[in-house]
């Protein structure tokens, strides 16, 4: 917004033009000071209705910038005719129908800047509200595939989700908490699946190398009956051994370790172990 002269600026800042700043202005050497002060806040206000409003200016506005507009006029004519009182009704007339005008315009651009605010924010958290239902939606798919039995987490999100969106349609948003809420149970419901994935896994190795155990012991005793050397045979029964017991107590890695130790022992005696 360009900037007035001082006394216009004086004018709109203080609400109403006080008569004895009128009279002072007037009383000076120039007294058409009066009538260059309103002719450009006149132009002013053209301008601002330009910027805000184009060829679409409200009734209410235009009904002000009318009588404003006439105020001046006439505050020339009565410059002209050397009629001093009704000069200063001219300008406090023009004056204040054009402060009316800038505070509207001045209210309507804040409201106008709250509410993109508003807008943006509330299409920030839609976003986000999105991303969470598809990261939803997808746990919900992995948790069916690993048997976790989470049914009631999704129905509790499901029901902040309808939450949220309610409060964002209303413009009455307090999403923090709930986002939170929303968070933690996927973080919750993503840690069980991971356990049931590793759980399965881990069952998965058992019933393989259990499998091949019980193989490996059918090969040792034909070994045996072959003739193998009877320590090694010993030592491959051992083995066995250790890899049950690993796995019974779950020390999968250990198992595994311990089983292709079996395993070279087993190609060694020349019986090696043929996964299929």
């Amino acid at each position: 917004m360009k900037k007035l002269a001082i006394f216009t600026i004086l004018v709109l800042i203080c609400g109403t033009t006080s008569p004895s700043l009128v009279n002072h202005a007037y009383g000076q050497n120039d007294p058409s000071i009066l009538l260059r002060i309103a002719v450009q806040a006149d132009k002013q206000i053209i301008s601002e209705l330009d910027q805000v409003y184009g060829n679409q200016i409200p009734n209410n506005i235009q009904i002000l910038y009318d009588n404003g507009k006439k105020a001046v006029q006439s505050l020339d004519e009565s410059l002209s005719n050397d009629d001093v009182e009704q000069a200063k009704q001219d300008f406090l007339l023009a004056m204040n129908s054009f402060m009316q005008i800038s505070r509207t315009i001045s209210h309507s651009s804040e409201q106008i800047s709250q509410m993109t605010v508003s807008e943006k924010s509330n299409k920030q958290l839609s976003n986000e509200l999105d991303r969470l239902v598809k990261y939803s939606k997808t746990l919900e798919k992995l948790s069916k595939k690993y048997n976790v039995s989470v049914e009631s987490d999704f129905i509790k999100i499901n029901q902040l989700v309808e939450k949220l969106q309610s409060q964002i349609d209303e413009s009455n948003v307090n999403s923090d908490d709930i986002i939170n809420q929303i968070k933690s149970i996927l973080k919750s419901i993503k840690s069980d699946i991971h356990e049931a994935a590793v759980n399965q896994r881990s069952d998965r190795i058992k019933q393989l190398l259990n499998q091949l155990l019980d193989e490996i012991n059918e090969n040792l005793k034909l070994a045996e009956t072959n003739g193998v050397d009877k320590i090694q045979i010993d030592i491959g029964n051992e083995l066995i051994f250790e890899v049950k017991d690993m796995l019974s107590k779950n020390q999968i890695d250990d198992a595994k370790a311990a089983y292709y130790e079996l395993k070279e022992l087993m190609k060694n005696i020349g019986y090696p172990v043929i996964f299929r």
